[in-house]
């Protein structure tokens, strides 16, 4: 599965150029909502847009944070709740379109599926100094 085809708020900051894919972004955030069956992942890349929102250019950044929220989330495992800096990310969609998602490292493992995906909040951000 890749981010352009599901994520078009991806898809339209950086146009024909591919969007970063989860698995080489930095997962910062996890949120689990058992209220509303859902996960969020929060992930980070240096790879910035070539179609950045306007209001970006107000302030300087160098890193992009994007938040991607899976709903109706079933089969939800996890072992384990430290960040590792090793880890893989992997979403694979089946013939009946749910996504199986894992985030897996060496000693943790969050898995699940999901009925759908979407990025619900985009944003830019200053690391360190420029």
């Amino acid at each position: 599965m890749t981010a352009s085809r599901h994520w078009p708020e991806l898809r339209l900051l950086y146009g024909t150029a591919q969007p970063p894919d989860p698995g080489t972004c930095a997962l910062f955030y996890v949120h689990i909502d058992e209220r509303n069956t859902s996960v969020t992942f929060g992930f980070e890349t240096p790879q910035l847009p070539p179609y950045p929102k306007p209001e970006w250019s107000a302030k300087p950044y160098n890193t992009l944070r994007f938040f991607v929220e899976f709903t109706d989330v079933t089969d939800f495992r996890m072992a384990g709740i430290l960040a590792e800096a090793e880890r893989s990310f992997r979403i694979a969609e089946d013939t009946s379109g749910f996504l199986d998602v894992a985030v897996v490292g060496d000693r943790r493992e969050i898995s699940f599926r999901a009925a759908a995906s979407r990025v619900t909040q985009i944003r830019v951000e200053l690391q360190g100094g420029v």
